[in-house]
Parts: C-alpha cells; sequence; structure tokens
C-alpha cells in the first residue's frame, strides 16, 4: 500500500490510503476519533422524541429511522448542485431512468458565477487563448504545493472545458462570452466565461439546468437526506438510504452518482481536513461531508489536500486590492510577497508561510483612490487604522515600529527608483477592466487601463488595513474521493468500487490543491466530470 503525504509546510494534507498507513494522523497532530467520523450533533436539526424513542445518528449527522419503503431506480444523484444536475441531465440523455435527492426543499444557493475554459470559439474569435496544457501548467505553477494532484485528470477537464461551454449554452444556460474578472485585471489570455444572471449561481445554472432534467423525465425528491451508502459482500454500492421526515427509505439502484457537495458545514471536518485555512468556522450549512463520511463504509481513497476555496478579505469591509497597488507586511512589519500577484495566488502563499492575517498600508492619496468608498464601517470598527506617522501606525497595529519603519524607507526607495529588487513587483503595468460606460458588471467590451503599482507611503495621515481569512471569504471546500475522468470512485487499494460515482465536492480533492488556483476552475471540473460520470452512470445500468 503507498502511502502519500504532502511535504509541503506547515501542515500535510491527508489521504484515506495514508490514514489506514497511519501517517496521516500523526502529520496532522489530529486525534484519530475524527477521522471519517461524524459531525457535532449539534450541526444536524433534531427529532424530538422520547427517550426510548430516541434515534441514532448516522455518520453524516443525520437522523437514522427504519428503513419502511422500497423504491427501485437506476441511476440515483445525491445533490441538485452545478454537478448533480449536469450528472443527472447525461444520464437521463443516454437513457436512464434518474432520481435525484436534496435534502433542503428546494435548489440551494450557490457562489458559482464563473467558469475558466480553453479552446472555446469565444476565445478564437479574440484571437488570443491557450493550450489545455498550458492551463494545467497553471492549475499547478506552485509544484511543490501538493503530491495529490492527478494532472491526467486535470488535463482531460482542460481538454473538455469549451465541449462544457458548449453543452451550457445547448441546455439552456445563457453564457455572454469570455472576459477577465475584476479580481485579475491582468489575465491574459481572457479565459473568464460569464452568464447574464452575474453572480447569482442559480439563475445562471441550477435554474435552467432543472428544467433541461425535468423536461427529459428526472425525477426530484427534496427535502429527502441520503443517510447510508449501501454495499453487498462483494463491496459493489447497492443502495443509498434515505430520511425524509420521519420516512425511511431505501433505493435499490444500479447507479449511484455522489454530488452532495463538500464539507464546510461541518466544524468537525473543517478543522481535520482544512487546517490550512485559518479562522475556519462553518460557512455552507448544507455540506455536511456525505462523501467524506461514506468513505469509510465503502473504502474509498479520500484525497484531502488540507485547504478550502478561501482568499483574504477585510471583515468589516470586504475589500480587497486586487492589482496590488498597496504595500503588504505580515505580523512581523515585513512584506511577504509581490502584492501584484492574483489574490488567490497571494493567498497560497500565504497558506505556504502559515500567515493567517496581513494589513495592506496605504497613504492618503493612493487610499483615497483605492480604499476610501469601503473604508468607513471598518475605520469605525478598529480594522483600518490610521495615523499621521509610520511609528504611530505600528503600534496600532501591534507590529514592531522599527521593523515597520525600515519596511517602509526600503519601499520608497524602490518607488523612486521604480524598482523592486525584493519581490519584482512592477512600478506599473498595464491591465484591462470593464468599460466604466457599461452599466452591467461583466461587460464583455474591455478598455485598458494603466496600474501604477509602486506607490510610496508619503503622504500622511497613513493607513493599513487588516486583511483575514475568513469564513466569509470561504465559498467551497477541497477534498473527497478519488475518482477516474469518468467520475468512479477508487478504492483504497487503486480499484473502482462497482456502481459508485462522485462528482464535484464531493470529488475534487485530487482536481484542486490545498489554495484554490482560479475562480472559474471547480464549474470547469464540475461540468465536465458531471456530464461523464452521468454518461458512465447510465451505461453502467444499462449493463
Amino acid at each position: 500500500m503507498n502511502t502519500r503525504i504532502s511535504n509541503q509546510p506547515p501542515i500535510a494534507g491527508v489521504t484515506r490510503r495514508t490514514f489506514l498507513a497511519g501517517a496521516g494522523v500523526g502529520a496532522l497532530g489530529i486525534a484519530a476519533a475524527g477521522m471519517f467520523g461524524c459531525s457535532p450533533q449539534s450541526d444536524a436539526p433534531q427529532q424530538q422524541a422520547s427517550a426510548a424513542e430516541e434515534p441514532k445518528q448516522t455518520s453524516a449527522g443525520a437522523t437514522t429511522v427504519e428503513m419502511t419503503e422500497t423504491v427501485e431506480a437506476d441511476v440515483v444523484v445525491i445533490g441538485t448542485g452545478v454537478s448533480g444536475l449536469t450528472a443527472a441531465i447525461s444520464a437521463a440523455e443516454s437513457g436512464a431512468k434518474v432520481t435525484v435527492l436534496e435534502k433542503l426543499d428546494g435548489l440551494k444557493k450557490i457562489y458559482a458565477h464563473s467558469i475558466t475554459a480553453v479552446g472555446t470559439s469565444f476565445q478564437k474569435e479574440l484571437g488570443e487563448d491557450w493550450t489545455p496544457e498550458e492551463l494545467v501548467a497553471f492549475w499547478n505553477q506552485y509544484p511543490d504545493s501538493d503530491s495529490f494532484m492527478d494532472t491526467e485528470a486535470q488535463l482531460f477537464a482542460a481538454q473538455h472545458s469549451a465541449e462544457s461551454i458548449e453543452w451550457l449554452i445547448e441546455h439552456g444556460v445563457d453564457i455572454v462570452g469570455v472576459t477577465v474578472p475584476p479580481t485579475n485585471p491582468f489575465q491574459v489570455p481572457a479565459r473568464t466565461f460569464v452568464t447574464s444572471a452575474d453572480r447569482d449561481g442559480v439563475k445562471a445554472y441550477l435554474e435552467p439546468l432543472k428544467a433541461k432534467a425535468e423536461e427529459l423525465g428526472v425525477e426530484f425528491r427534496f427535502s429527502t437526506e441520503a443517510t447510508k451508502i449501501v454495499t453487498d459482500d462483494s463491496g459493489a454500492v447497492t443502495g443509498v438510504e434515505t430520511v425524509s421526515g420521519n420516512t425511511g427509505t431505501l433505493f435499490n439502484l444500479k447507479s449511484l452518482i455522489v454530488a452532495a457537495g463538500g464539507f464546510g458545514g461541518s466544524p468537525d471536518m473543517l478543522r481535520l481536513y482544512a487546517p490550512h485555512t485559518p479562522n475556519c468556522s462553518t460557512f455552507d450549512g448544507e455540506s455536511q461531508g456525505f462523501a467524506l463520511s461514506q468513505a469509510k463504509t465503502v473504502s474509498a481513497d479520500v484525497v484531502a489536500p488540507g485547504g478550502t476555496m478561501a482568499y483574504f478579505v477585510n471583515v468589516d469591509g470586504g475589500y480587497g486590492d486586487n492589482p496590488g497597488q498597496g504595500m503588504f507586511v505580515n505580523r512581523e512589519g515585513k512584506r511577504w510577497v509581490n502584492e501584484n500577484l492574483y489574490f488567490l495566488d497571494r493567498a497560497g502563499i500565504a497558506y505556504k508561510q502559515g500567515i493567517t492575517e496581513y494589513w495592506a498600508l496605504y497613504d492618503s492619496t493612493l487610499y483615497e483612490q483605492v480604499a476610501a468608498g469601503t473604508g468607513e464601517k471598518a475605520l469605525e470598527a478598529g480594522s483600518i487604522v490610521k495615523a499621521d506617522t509610520i511609528e504611530e501606525l505600528a503600534k496600532k497595529m501591534n507590529v514592531n515600529v522599527a521593523a515597520l519603519k525600515k519596511t517602509v524607507e526600503d519601499y520608497n526607495g524602490y518607488c523612486e527608483a521604480g524598482e523592486d529588487p525584493d519581490f519584482g513587483k512592477p512600478a506599473v503595468r498595464m491591465g484591462r477592466v470593464f468599460d466604466p460606460e457599461d452599466t452591467k458588471e461583466y461587460d464583455l467590451d474591455l478598455v485598458e487601463r494603466e496600474f501604477t503599482l509602486l506607490n510610496p507611503l508619503a503622504t500622511a495621515p497613513f493607513y493599513a488595513i487588516d486583511m483575514t481569512v475568513q469564513t466569509t471569504a470561504l465559498s467551497g471546500t477541497t477534498g473527497g474521493m478519488r475518482t477516474n475522468t469518468d467520475g468512479e470512485v477508487i478504492d483504497v487499494e487503486g480499484k473502482v468500487i462497482p456502481n459508485l460515482y462522485a462528482v464535484g465536492e464531493s470529488a475534487n480533492g485530487h482536481l484542486i490543491g490545498y489554495f484554490y488556483p482560479q475562480s472559474g476552475t471547480s464549474l470547469c471540473m464540475c461540468f465536465c466530470f458531471g456530464r461523464y460520470a452521468g454518461a458512465a452512470a447510465a451505461a453502467n445500468a444499462a449493463s
């Protein structure tokens, strides 16, 4: 049995194989009792019962009731997120009778908005594009970040990303086109696809995909929570137990697709599987880690790189200097990064250095240009501090005065010289932004803008903005069952588990590292593997 564990500080990721080999818990320094175990019972609603009738809890935190109903099914999909709906449609179009289970009473709110893709007709019309190999190289630009990544699967997703865009358009999603995001004016080539629904993921994706699924005859069972995957003596998946109110239903099935989301609603799993992300409490109450909690039951190989889809924000203003026009310092009062890097790159470097918080510094001139519009609440709350001298500012930041003074002096010298020998931040850089004459946030008409990036702290008063990884900045988790490109779940010995498939955040640990590389990457994976898993599950059900 191979033991796979990242050698990347400060905290390693884990896989199911690592845990079984006895290395995972020691690497994390976490008690084994939480591994593949249950969320706190307080995380899930409890049914009222007498002491004699008090229901037990499943490993996913759901209430266990007697299975009083049995349903025969071809393909069952757990979850109505983008990957689940995509898989359901694909399976139905491949001839399968499909049932979708959702524990909520309707479609959940999702953060999904943009999609990454290459090789599309949109990009070819612009005359700028990447090859799939270049996109994969971008996703893995920090080669020492993870030893768990499946680059062949990533390449598969990249190669089929243009196909996913066309599929979405054909299935009712209103793709506006390709652009660069507000968070990255320096993105070249343009590879961010957006919809007319802007950031409303329900209207953009879930509603049109659900409508298409219903048109194809897909059955939806809302307020129905999957609680346990059922296997036979050979280890093949044969069913799934569910709870809806006080009714327990066993679905005997031919193929099961787990698209139940990640583990953002479980504090225990966040502590265990996302140690790279500090200040991490629950942020998605619906996703309780079903895939991870069931991994032990089905002997699935788990890949958990140790992070989340997260970035740094000011907790009172949501502020972020995306181009990197300010000077960023750590708690020691020293610069730690090229501020001009993409904001998710900065988050990954911060994870690598063990940084949980940093300060973004501006003089009054730059502050008025960049941050004043969102700063009043933060100034009142104290997460932005203001002072007439650098010494006074350092004290309010609670950093070493001498260290900050030296950092500012050096940085001001670099600004004057127009060269940053420490981190290589350019003095100026041309970027692309949305046309200010257009009122839509995601307008395809881009205009060039010059950004001055080396700006001295010269004019008092001076400002320091506290930037922290916080719950409000987490949009998803990374870690789940290992799968192949057909979405088939792989067991701890490297073999396919019969009849079991997983997609989306339930199976993204081997696709996305401990930090999120680019907005739209997750959806790229969801739509690609959702389509192929659905088709494979349908073929399996028909065999």
